[in-house]
């Protein structure tokens, strides 16, 4: 009866997360409809205004939560290792979603469905390709790409790794957990083609979080990967920069690199496997048997 009870307590606080990090986002566009800002040109100060506030809820929540407890979110230092893995690993990361577009985008050219996920998705992604170009303040495109690559992935990284896979991984294993936490995730992306490589990448960003021991480490990979998978091309389509860019062959130069970067992706986080293994057994306590054996 404990267990159900304990498990219940972890269902409904994993709801709690999940409704704040919702709700904080359904207020900002309601505060936006209602000083008639329009979310699709003012993209980057919604991103910015609605990942701050999320930002300072979920540090609030961990103080709350871990008042009296062992603390729920893990934001200390980590090894260096941890912090170059976590560059290899958003390489490998891209380029598996890259795979993953490439079969989507085959897929589409044999299955109408798909063919309309594929322009909903586009037009989700891209945000110039449901408004001008010109229609952008050059302050606002700065403001996207700043909050796309530091203040939302920190926002997503409290949310979903520190507090609802943090909820989750208390009571079950962290693999079940960083599952549970990831559809979550997923789902909450809304579009059908992001969902599948959000929920993949999801597990992967629960995972080194949980092996490396920080949140910082989920969060450089997170940063990372929306610099490169697409904060940098926009801002580079704006004309913030100077002249507008086609940025075509930069993505699939970059396409090309984060490809080749899975396998030493792969083996970059079976080593930060291995390193959180072998802490562990250094931070083991030692049993009166084995203390009574190494005496002997």
């Amino acid at each position: 009866m404990n267990k159900v009870i304990d498990y219940l307590g972890v269902a409904f606080r994993v709801l709690i997360a999940v409704f704040l990090f919702v709700l904080i986002q359904l207020a900002v566009i309601k505060a936006f409809n209602t000083f008639g800002l329009d979310t699709t040109i003012y993209q980057g100060l919604f991103s910015a205004v609605y990942g701050l506030i999320i930002v300072g809820a979920f540090v609030v929540y961990n103080i709350i939560r871990s008042y009296k407890r062992e603390r729920l979110i893990i934001a200390g230092r980590s090894e260096l290792f941890n912090y170059i893995a976590a560059v290899v690993i958003a390489f490998g990361l891209l380029g598996i979603v890259t795979v993953y577009m490439y079969l989507v985008i085959f897929l589409s050219e044999h299955f109408q469905k798909v063919a309309e996920d594929v322009a909903v998705y586009a037009e989700r992604i891209d945000r110039f390709t449901s408004v001008e170009v010109t229609a952008v303040p050059a302050w606002d495109s700065l403001l996207d790409f700043t909050a796309s690559v530091l203040i939302v992935p920190l926002a997503e990284e409290l949310a979903f790794r520190g507090a609802v896979f943090g909820e989750l991984r208390e009571k079950m294993h962290p693999v079940l957990a960083a599952v549970l936490s990831s559809l979550i995730f997923g789902l909450l992306h809304g579009v059908s083609i992001h969902v599948g490589y959000a929920v993949f990448c999801g597990i992967a960003l629960c995972l080194v979080y949980h092996y490396s021991g920080s949140i910082w480490i989920s969060y450089l990979v997170h940063a990372l990967f929306n610099l490169i998978g697409s904060s940098l091309f926009s801002l580079l389509e704006s004309g913030v920069l100077g002249t507008t860019m086609d940025t075509y062959n930069l993505r699939l130069h970059a396409s090309m690199v984060e490809i080749v970067c899975i396998i030493p992706a792969f083996a970059a986080f079976i080593l930060m496997v291995k390193l959180y293994q072998e802490n562990s057994k250094k931070e083991a306590p030692v049993t009166e048997a084995e203390d009574e054996e190494e005496f002997a």
